[in-house]
Parts: C-alpha cells; sequence; structure tokens
C-alpha cells in the first residue's frame, strides 16, 4: 500500500515540473516575441562594408590612370616614293642613331641621279673648255696689244732720227709730218687695245661667272637627285626601340606615307587622365606616386594641360625613380597625386557616392552595434579612399560606407 503511495506522488510531482517547465517557455517566448523589432528596416551586416572615425594627420590625394610616353619620339615617314624592297627591323627591336630599318626601290629616282650625274659632268667639261678658250682669246688680245706697243716705239725711234734731218732740211717737211702722225696714231692704238684688253680680262670673268653659275645649279640638282636615292634608305634618327613599323615587301608608299615610330625607352613620363572636378587642385611641383603594376617610382607634376577632354584634364608626371624592369611606352599606369596634408583632422573610409565638400546624411551605428541610425555629417575635402569629417561624427564612431540608396527613406535600420 506504501508502495503505491509513493509511486502516485512521484507521478505528481513529474507532471507539476513538466506544467511549470512549459509556463515558462511560453512566457519566454511571449517576451521574447515582444521584444523582436518588426518595423525597422533589417540589413544583413554581412554585405555592409563598415568605417571608424579618425582622428590623424591626412593626405589629400587623387587617383588618376594614365600610361607611360616616351619624351623623345620620333615619326617616321616616307620621304620618296618608292616601293618595300626589304625590311630590316621589326616593333619590339633596339636600333642606333642611323640604323637601316628599311628599303625602297624606285627606278625613276635612279635614272634621275644619272641623268643629273651625266648633265652635271657635262657642264664641268663644257666650263673647262670654255676657259680655254676665253684664255687663249686674251692671249691674242694681249699679243696685238704688245705689237702695237712695239710699232709705237719703233715709230718714236724714226720721228727722233729724222727730227735732226728735217730741221736740216735734208728730208722733206712733208715726210717728217707723216712721221709724226704715225706716232700719234701708234699712240692712240695703244689706248684703245689697252681698253680692249680690259674689256676683255672684264668679260672673260662675267662669262666664266655664267658657266659657273650654270654648273652650280647642275651640281645642287645632282645633290638633290642623290638625296632622293639616299631616301630610298629608310634609317632611325635616334637610339631607341621600334614602336610602330607599319611596311609590308611590295606595299606603295607615297611621299609623306607614315611608316613608324621610334622612342627612347630611358626617358618615359607618366600621362594622367585627371577628372575635371579635381583637376583644380593640382598644382605643378607636386608628388605623385605612379604605379607600373610590376613596381612604384616617384615622381612629380610637371605639366596641366589647360583644356578639358572627355571630363578628364591631362597631366604629365616626370619620373624621379629608375623605372621597373618591363616599363615601356603605352604601358598602362596608375598615379596618386598629392595634392595636400590636413593636420589633425577628422576622418573616415570614404562612403560610396558620397558628395565631399557637402552636408550629406549616413548611417552611423549605435553603441551596442544593433541598429544604425541616420545622422547629417557635413564633410570636407576627399582623398583617393578617405574623407574629411567636418561636424556630425566623432572619433571612435563607426558609420556604414556601403550605398545606402535601397534604404534611404529609413531614419533607422537593424543589423542582422
Amino acid at each position: 500500500m506504501d508502495k503505491v503511495r509513493k509511486k502516485s506522488k512521484s507521478a505528481l510531482v513529474k507532471k507539476v515540473a513538466f506544467a511549470t517547465l512549459s509556463v515558462a517557455l511560453l512566457l519566454y517566448g511571449a517576451i521574447s516575441i515582444a521584444n523582436i523589432d518588426f518595423e525597422s528596416r533589417r540589413v544583413d551586416r554581412d554585405t555592409l562594408l563598415l568605417g571608424t572615425v579618425e582622428r590623424s594627420d591626412l593626405d589629400i590625394r587623387i587617383s588618376a590612370n594614365g600610361e607611360l610616353l616616351p619624351r623623345d619620339l620620333e615619326l617616321i615617314s616616307a620621304q620618296v616614293e618608292g616601293r618595300v624592297a626589304r625590311v630590316h627591323v621589326a616593333p619590339g627591336d633596339e636600333v642606333m642613331t642611323g640604323q637601316l630599318l628599311a628599303e625602297l626601290s624606285n627606278p625613276q629616282l635612279l635614272n634621275a641621279a644619272e641623268e643629273a650625274y651625266s648633265a652635271w659632268e657635262g657642264a664641268i667639261a663644257d666650263l673647262k673648255g670654255f676657259e680655254v678658250e676665253l684664255q687663249n682669246n686674251l692671249l691674242n688680245q694681249e699679243s696685238a696689244a704688245l705689237q702695237v706697243e712695239f710699232a709705237f716705239e719703233k715709230a718714236k725711234l724714226e720721228l727722233e732720227a729724222k727730227s735732226t734731218l728735217s730741221e736740216q732740211n735734208i728730208i722733206p717737211e712733208i715726210e717728217f709730218r707723216q712721221i709724226e702722225l704715225d706716232v700719234e696714231q701708234l699712240r692712240q692704238t695703244i689706248v684703245i687695245e689697252q681698253k680692249r684688253l680690259q674689256q676683255s680680262t672684264d668679260n672673260m670673268a662675267t662669262l666664266l661667272a655664267v658657266r659657273e653659275s650654270r654648273v652650280t645649279q647642275l651640281e645642287r640638282a645632282l645633290d638633290r637627285a642623290n638625296d632622293r636615292v639616299d631616301n630610298l634608305n629608310i634609317i632611325a634618327g635616334i637610339d631607341g626601340m621600334v614602336q610602330e613599323l607599319d611596311l609590308e615587301l611590295g606595299q606603295q608608299l607615297v611621299l609623306g606615307s607614315p611608316i613608324g615610330r621610334l622612342a627612347r625607352q630611358e626617358l618615359l613620363y607618366a600621362e594622367l587622365r585627371v577628372p575635371a572636378r579635381q583637376a583644380g587642385d593640382v598644382i605643378v611641383g607636386q608628388n605623385v606616386l605612379v604605379d607600373t603594376r610590376n613596381g612604384t617610382v616617384n615622381g612629380s607634376v610637371s605639366r596641366i594641360d589647360p583644356g578639358v577632354t572627355e571630363g578628364t584634364v591631362i597631366v604629365d608626371v616626370d619620373i624621379h625613380d629608375p623605372l621597373p624592369r618591363g616599363a615601356r611606352p603605352q604601358l598602362q599606369v596608375e598615379g596618386i597625386i598629392y595634392v595636400a596634408q590636413i593636420k589633425d583632422a577628422l576622418h573616415v573610409g570614404r562612403p560610396t557616392f558620397i558628395r565631399t565638400d557637402a552636408e550629406v546624411t549616413i548611417y552611423k551605428l549605435d553603441g551596442m552595434g544593433e541598429y544604425a541610425n541616420r545622422v547629417n555629417v557635413r564633410m570636407g575635402r576627399a582623398s583617393v579612399n578617405r574623407v574629411e569629417i567636418l561636424e556630425g561624427l566623432a572619433p571612435g564612431d563607426q558609420v556604414i560606407l556601403s550605398d545606402s540608396s535601397a534604404w534611404q527613406d529609413n531614419d533607422r535600420i537593424l543589423l542582422n
């Protein structure tokens, strides 16, 4: 009988305990459901990018893409018409000044050069023959003048001899007068012959100058013809690398046809395309870090283009350090321009689609990190991945940096 009573009492205790536990679970569930926030917008925390507000010196930097370009570039074009006969180099080859790059053929230019040489050679021979002829004529003129002088001297002697005879009336006076006329005639003839000799000398110089001018013209024509023949050989004007060479065997080129270009590998600079809205902060001399994807080098801003092209401003950067291996013209690079440094600045990671130098709304996490409340914040200057905080946040505050446009209408969101 006692055993039956003990079993009944034990079963009753178990029922009471189970009932109590059930009531407790129901109460806990009711309380939990009552505390669940069904009104706040829920956002998965794992999908968010968070940032913490810090206070320190802030470097204001501008990021811009660009490429390496050569300082010393030679554009090669055809100086004469011709057909491509040989090509000796290809893009990527290193060449030296004066090295033969390609050869053109043009039989007409070769024939023209030969004809120009023949014309010049004939003019030289003609000049020499003409000079000999003039010299002979001049010698004949000098001989004639000399004969007149001798005749004059002879007549003078005869006049002196017969002057005494005339005074003694040994010879007729008319004979003496005739001798005097002969002497005077010879004197006048000497003057004329001397003038004629001088004129012949002057004419000789003039005639020779005309023939020499003709020779000079033909010589220049020959030089031009030879230059055109020389231009059939396309040579490098600088030491460097062949960047482009658009030539095929048999290709017909006309005067001025673009052929290719050479560039000095060691004289490269970076050309960056800076967004126009940020270009106002860039000045010549600012430090730049250039990333070639194979290493970084230091440089400085050397030139800022005054114009805007497709929303960007061209900024040239001089490279101060040796370039990494593999750096070459047209290599895509990224440049970081250091435009300023703000001392003791309050800043945070740069939120997506944020406006700088303006008042914006941003979501700040509460102390427990469960909720994010929308607050007004005044932003200052922006760097590549940081932005200055002027008002609205304090050091240590956590904010959402991700795009918040999906819940922008909610003042408060719940983070799962």
